[in-house]
């Protein structure tokens, strides 16, 4: 039998040819992969937009007083939220939406900012800053939390802008100048009188107002009022002993900014100051207490159990970095305190940590931050229900101040 030798020519003609016959279809493959895939994005972003769960008007104020325009509150999971495109209308803005990556830049006043759905962070003319909840899309539209109308904006406009829910809901807008080393001299408090040299503890109750910081699930316990009725029963405790004076940044339940608050302890020149607060997770496993301290080792994520609105809306300047370092040693000994004292009364938690702390930016005194129990842990809400808990709790943490001020007179 003659044999038959293929030429090889022949094999690499024929695999040409099946190439190019193949072409066609591989290329209509690709194309249909790549507008699949650009749908599922497009999808997944109208998907991920919500409907309102409520609505409030908000009025808003010009600086004699005047309305000037009313902005839609919307509430989505307890959280508050506005529309950016009303506030771009407001402050005469311009704005560019990239849907498909959930991106907006806001031009106003000459300055740029911007945000991305679903984060905390954005940036103003590349600077950034935090915001207490990440930016959302509520029925296609895409909306900011209310701390972007008094933390954000007024970096833009150059304003103080404040938020007053005690007469309805009203944002009024100022002539006062807003600049970010100026904002700590304005006073929103009537500062008291030293009528004594004694040791000054000023007490700072978090949250408060429209801001009622983290909730149970049930709804029934909010950090405000707990950290509010801490403060004001350790106010009590701590007026009976002789030669300390102390102050609370809010004795009543309304919403202050971070650096109101700082003001007001600064004006004071207290000797120690303490910020209590209360925790939330969405895993319920975790519990227990937390200490913080102001520092600029550590600058802790948006993704920790803490709220954003906490930490530095912006990153700190040299001369507030040395100012935190100097009083973290004293910091740290207060924090050793108010640890061990709450373990020996039977509380689990975690050693100090350092963080730099909205809550302490700026702060001229020696300051702890304190995380006292998660309200959505079922053990730790078991602790919190215990009647005499308020006060046991301000008792502790009022030892620990008289430690800490024990071992300074040393």
């Amino acid at each position: 039998m003659r044999s038959v030798i293929q030429d090889p020519r022949l094999k690499t003609q024929e695999a040409k040819e099946s190439r190019r016959a193949g072409e066609p279809e591989g290329r209509f493959s690709g194309f249909l992969v790549f507008w699949l895939s650009l749908l599922a994005c497009v999808l997944c972003l109208v998907s991920s937009s919500v409907v309102a769960e409520d609505s409030t008007p908000l009025r808003v104020l010009d600086a004699g007083g005047e309305e000037i325009a009313s902005l839609e509150v919307l509430e989505i999971q307890e959280v508050k939220y506005v529309l950016l495109g009303e506030v771009k209308e407001l402050f005469s803005g311009t704005a560019k939406y990239e849907r498909l990556i959930g991106r907006v830049t806001v031009t106003m006043r000459g300055r740029k900012i911007i945000l991305t759905l679903g984060q905390h962070q954005l940036k103003i003319d590349g600077e950034e800053y935090v915001l207490s909840n990440p930016p959302t899309s509520i029925s296609g539209k895409v909306a900011v939390p209310l701390d972007f109308l008094t933390e954000i904006l007024p970096n833009v406009i150059g304003k103080r802008i404040k938020l007053d829910q005690s007469q309805g809901w009203i944002l009024q807008l100022s002539r006062e100048p807003f600049v970010k080393k100026d904002e700590l001299e304005a006073d929103s408090h009537t500062i008291p009188e030293l009528v004594s040299g004694g040791f000054r503890v000023i007490i700072d109750p978090g949250h408060g107002g429209y801001d009622v910081g983290a909730k149970s699930k049930d709804g029934l316990l909010l950090e405000g009022d707990l950290t509010l009725k801490i403060g004001q029963r350790m106010r009590k405790l701590l007026a009976a002993e002789e030669g300390v004076d102390v102050y609370l940044t809010r004795s009543a339940d309304k919403y202050m900014t971070t650096a109101e608050r700082v003001n007001f302890a600064n004006k004071l020149r207290g000797h120690v100051y303490l910020s209590i607060h209360f925790n939330w997770s969405p895993s319920q496993r975790s519990r227990g207490f937390r200490v913080y301290v102001n520092s600029n080792r550590m600058r802790l994520g948006t993704g920790s159990d803490l709220e954003a609105n906490i930490f530095s809306r912006v990153k700190p300047a040299s001369s507030e970095l040395s100012e935190a370092k100097r009083f973290l040693s004293q910091s740290k000994r207060l924090a050793g305190e108010v640890t061990n004292r709450l373990r020996s009364e039977g509380l689990t938690g975690e050693e100090d940590k350092e963080a730099f702390l909205a809550v302490m930016d700026n702060l001229s005194m020696p300051g702890v931050l304190v995380e006292l129990l998660y309200l959505s842990n079922p053990q730790d809400l078991i602790i919190l229900s215990r009647p005499d808990f308020i006060d046991s709790v301000s008792q502790v943490l009022c030892d620990s101040i008289l430690a800490f001020r024990a071992d300074l007179e040393l």
